[in-house]
């Protein structure tokens, strides 16, 4: 049977969408490949297979920083309007993290081979850097622009559709970034923080960088899922499979953080982890 090449040819009604983009892309990388001539851009760990699209996790790790506070006077600051339905959103998602998705993902660890789970934590990675190429770009990231670039073709060609992670090895390191991201980067504010169902800790400005970042995804559809009803069943199963590996590289788990302040104490870290992220 003959295989369906997913990076399929652009259709004529993506055109300028895509031509936009290019355009995009190449007028931002190139006014700021003067001002990063002067300073080097670390490469940052390959901490997608652990946080794959921040925004499509149903929780998200927390990098290190500096010794969260355990005066719960001190982690009230964020502001927090919608704390009552916040709450009971965490309480939803932490009975469905316990009771329906951590036991599909033993059940998905149980059954798959570790190197077929390395394989789709790849292939997904692979994908994710559409979404990190963009933001790059709109941020004016030039050189790391260029390493997502990279990453992208050659992992998509000797890694075979992104199952492999040569470009790892060539010291070419994920530089992942989102459109919330991008708006920090363009100085709009967290907003209210949010807690979103089977997403998890969120903020206005972030929510709207998840839809858009949805939005270019569809867009793009590197495989070629739009245009056939018919794939609305691997489209599905794609999304199912893609939250289960995330939630298997997420080390959270609710209510083991040791704190009886945990809905405040994850309120904190989140958004330390999201000015980190900004600042970086």
């Amino acid at each position: 049977m003959k295989m369906q090449n997913p990076m399929k040819n652009i259709s004529s009604n993506h055109y300028a969408f895509h031509a936009v983009l290019l355009s995009l892309f190449l007028a931002v990388t190139g006014c700021a490949s003067q001002a990063e001539k002067s300073s080097s851009v670390a490469s940052t760990a390959n901490t997608t297979a652990q946080d794959v699209n921040k925004h499509s996790a149903p929780q998200r790790n927390f990098p290190e920083l500096r010794k969260p506070p355990t005066d719960p006077k001190s982690i009230v600051a964020v502001y927090d309007p919608l704390e009552p339905f916040n709450r009971s959103m965490y309480n939803f998602n932490a009975g469905f993290d316990r009771y329906v998705f951590l036991p599909v993902v033993a059940g998905y660890e149980f059954v798959t081979p570790d190197i077929a789970q390395t394989g789709v934590t790849n292939f997904f990675n692979n994908l994710g850097e559409i979404k990190n190429l963009i933001n790059n770009a709109l941020q004016g990231k030039a050189r790391s622009s260029g390493v997502t670039a990279s990453r992208f073709v050659i992992n998509s060609t000797v890694g075979v559709l992104g199952v492999w992670d040569p470009a790892t090895k060539m010291g070419l390191f994920v530089r992942e970034e989102d459109f919330g991201q991008t708006l920090g980067k363009w100085g709009v504010d967290n907003g209210p923080y949010l807690v979103l169902p089977f997403f998890g800790p969120s903020t206005l400005r972030d929510t709207g960088g998840l839809a858009f970042d949805y939005a270019v995804n569809q867009e793009i559809d590197l495989l070629d899922l739009n245009d056939n009803a018919n794939k609305d069943g691997t489209r599905i199963a794609l999304g199912l499979l893609q939250a289960i590996h995330t939630r298997k590289n997420t080390k959270f788990r609710y209510y083991e953080t040791g704190s009886p302040f945990e809905y405040s104490l994850v309120r904190y870290m989140y958004i330390q982890m999201r000015d980190v992220q900004i600042e970086k």
